[in-house]
C-alpha cells in the first residue's frame, strides 16, 4: 500500500546550460527524476534569449539516470501560428531524435488542431493553464501547471503547493526555466539557493515524485 499522497512534478524548460549544470545536482543529490523540455534547433532559442541553451544530444543521457527529455518543437514557435505541414515537422523530428513520448508546448501555446496533432505523435503534453492536477489527467494534452518566475516565486509559496498537493492528493507540475544565483535580467529566473531549499522541502513531504511519462503511464 502507497505511504504517498499526491504527485509532483519539476519541469524545465528550453535546455538552458544553466539548468544543467545548476538543478542536475540538487535533483540527483534529492534521488528525485526531473523532466527536461528541450527545442532541437537550439542555437535559434540562444540567439533569441542571448543564454547558453546546451545542445539536445547532449542531454539524452540523462534518460539513463531516471530524468524524462519531452519534446519542446523544433524551432520554439508558436505551434497555433504555423501551417498544418509545419505544424507536423515539429511534433514530428522530436519524437525521432529525442525518443520523446510527451510534449511541452513552447510558450504554452495550444488549441484544439494543435492538440489532436499531438495526440498523433504523443502521450501527453503540458501546458502554461495554471492550477493542479487530478491523475490521471481529465485531458492528458492540456495537463496544468504552475509557472514559476522571479516574480511569482517565493519558497514558502511553493513550499504550501507541494503540502496542498499532498493534502488534495493531487498532481502538481512546477514549470522553471533559468535557475541560477547569477541571473538578474531574465523575468523566467529563480535562483538555485531558493531551488534547492525547496526541493529539501519537498524531500520530506510523503509525496512522490515522478515525470510526466511515469505519471500518465500509472
Amino acid at each position: 500500500m502507497s505511504t504517498t499522497r499526491g504527485v509532483i512534478t519539476f519541469s524545465f524548460d528550453d535546455g538552458y546550460s544553466q539548468t544543467y549544470e545548476n538543478v542536475l545536482p540538487i535533483l540527483n543529490q534529492h534521488e528525485m527524476p526531473g523532466v527536461f523540455a528541450l527545442p532541437l534547433n537550439s542555437a535559434r532559442v540562444e540567439a533569441k534569449e542571448g543564454r547558453s541553451i546546451r545542445p539536445w544530444s547532449a542531454w539524452l543521457d540523462l534518460t539513463k539516470h531516471g530524468h524524462e527529455i519531452a519534446a519542446h518543437s523544433i524551432n520554439h514557435v508558436d505551434l497555433t501560428k504555423i501551417t498544418a505541414e509545419q505544424l507536423t515537422q515539429e511534433l514530428a523530428e522530436p519524437v525521432q531524435k529525442l525518443a520523446a513520448k510527451t510534449l511541452v508546448y513552447p510558450g504554452g501555446a495550444h488549441n484544439d488542431n494543435v492538440r489532436k496533432a499531438t495526440a498523433q505523435h504523443y502521450s501527453a503534453a503540458r501546458s502554461l493553464v495554471r492550477g493542479l492536477e487530478t491523475t490521471p489527467p481529465t485531458d492528458p494534452y492540456k495537463i496544468r501547471s504552475f509557472d514559476f518566475t522571479r516574480r511569482n516565486f517565493r519558497v514558502w509559496k511553493a513550499n504550501l503547493l507541494a503540502i496542498w498537493a499532498v493534502v488534495s492528493n493531487k498532481w502538481l507540475v512546477e514549470t522553471f526555466h533559468i535557475v541560477d544565483n547569477s541571473e538578474h535580467e531574465k523575468e523566467h529566473t529563480i535562483s538555485t539557493d531558493d531551488f534547492a531549499r525547496h526541493v529539501a522541502f519537498v524531500s520530506k513531504l510523503p509525496i512522490a515524485v515522478k515525470t510526466i511519462q511515469q505519471v500518465i503511464e500509472l
